[in-house]
């Protein structure tokens, strides 16, 4: 692998060695802050299963699906919007035709203050990190900058999974100098038991552009979003979702939403199909040939004992790409990969935001010739992709 490597690279001489393996980027120069994300007295105790199920957008009993907008203390003072579903059932299914509430959480560069209004959010124990600088009610962002445009990264979890997962992971990137929205998508409203929900592949983006529009058109962040240098990340099915929005259409429908905003993805374990009751489903038309429609730049991931996204499907996808493409190996990692792993993914990921939608030429030609990041768990880049 390694002689393979060396070749690619154009020989492994003492200049190209030192760049091979890369040094972490540590902490960012900036304090973090964050819309409002508190959690009603009255539900703060709940624990950790119903909050799950809330998170998740799960019914308590049919019909009625519960979801964390009912939770939140200051609704006004948090990200929710109110997206609109085309009445289109062969799109959409039991959502079309509704208004969906969508919650997102805003990290964004912050002036530093004394005082700063700390949040763990009820569920693990805050395992997932810490609302460092919580807005309180009636307050406003105070930007780092207030004359900088920040690029904005939106961050998509996937499925059976929420935005507290991302708390850590949107406040790091922030710290690095981006707007960071991390979207709720509560996919379980709208899920039944007796199809495969293909709907929720076309409602994913259309959501995501709904959250999207919404912070561009806002008196709150708008002005402080560079809306040349937008990017997206997501984690299995929220990496489908984040080529869905670069231009990936689902079974090769163009109904679906993409955005040509998008400059940059990480795709980290993505959902491009799989075999099921032996047969190989593509989710980006045959073979995922639509995958050419996709021209942003792209970071893919993958574990080497993935046994849900099979390394089979995700690195013959990487091929169908139109636009710069990048993909990393993460030995022996399962789909949800270890801490070193996760640490791994956030390393790479910065790097790479920074030479897409930074433009910062350093981390470029990093990104170009390193082999491997330092610390975290074995890891490697696989030129030939």
């Amino acid at each position: 692998m390694l002689l393979v490597l060396c070749a690619v690279v154009s020989g492994c001489g003492s200049e190209q060695d030192a760049t091979l393996d890369i040094d972490p980027p540590g902490p960012g120069p900036h304090s973090v802050g964050s819309t409002n994300m508190e959690v009603a007295a009255e539900y703060a105790d709940i624990g950790d299963e119903a909050m799950h199920d809330f998170l998740l957008g799960r019914a308590e009993e049919p019909n009625k699906p519960r979801y964390i907008a009912e939770l939140l203390q200051h609704p006004e003072s948090a990200w929710v919007i109110d997206a609109h579903v085309p009445d289109e059932p062969d799109l959409y299914g039991p959502a079309s035709g509704q208004s969906m509430p969508v919650v997102s959480f805003v990290a964004y560069p912050a002036t530093a203050r004394q005082q700063k209004n700390s949040y763990a959010f009820p569920y693990h124990d805050a395992r997932y990190g810490v609302f460092e600088d919580m807005l309180r009610a009636g307050e406003t962002p105070s930007f780092a900058d207030p004359e900088e445009r920040y690029p904005l990264i939106i961050l998509a979890h996937g499925a059976s999974a929420h935005g507290i997962y991302d708390v850590e992971h949107a406040h790091k990137l922030a710290s690095h100098g981006y707007i960071v929205a991390v979207i709720m998508y509560g996919d379980d409203r709208t899920s039944t038991t007796d199809s495969p929900n293909h709907h929720v592949s076309f409602l994913r983006p259309l959501l995501t552009k709904a959250v999207l529009d919404s912070l561009l058109q806002s008196d709150m962040f708008g002005a402080h979003i560079d809306t040349d240098n937008i990017g997206i990340s997501g984690h299995s099915f929220g990496g489908f979702t984040a080529l869905a929005m670069a231009g990936g259409p689902f079974q090769g429908n163009t109904a679906t939403v993409s955005d040509k905003r998008i400059k940059a993805g990480v795709i980290a374990a993505p959902w491009v199909g799989g075999n099921y009751n032996g047969e190989d489903f593509f989710a980006f038309g045959p073979d995922n040939n639509d995958l050419k429609r996709v021209t942003a730049a792209i970071l893919t991931f993958f574990g080497t004992k993935d046994d849900v996204t099979l390394a089979s499907f995700i690195l013959p996808a990487t091929r169908k790409l139109s636009g710069p493409s990048y993909v990393v190996e993460l030995v022996d990692q399962p789909h949800v990969f270890e801490d070193g792993s996760w640490r791994d993914r956030d390393n790479w990921e910065m790097l790479f935001f920074s030479a897409y939608l930074k433009h910062d030429p350093a981390s470029l030609a990093t990104l170009k010739t390193g082999r491997s990041m330092k610390g975290g768990n074995e890891d490697a880049q696989l030129f030939d992709y």
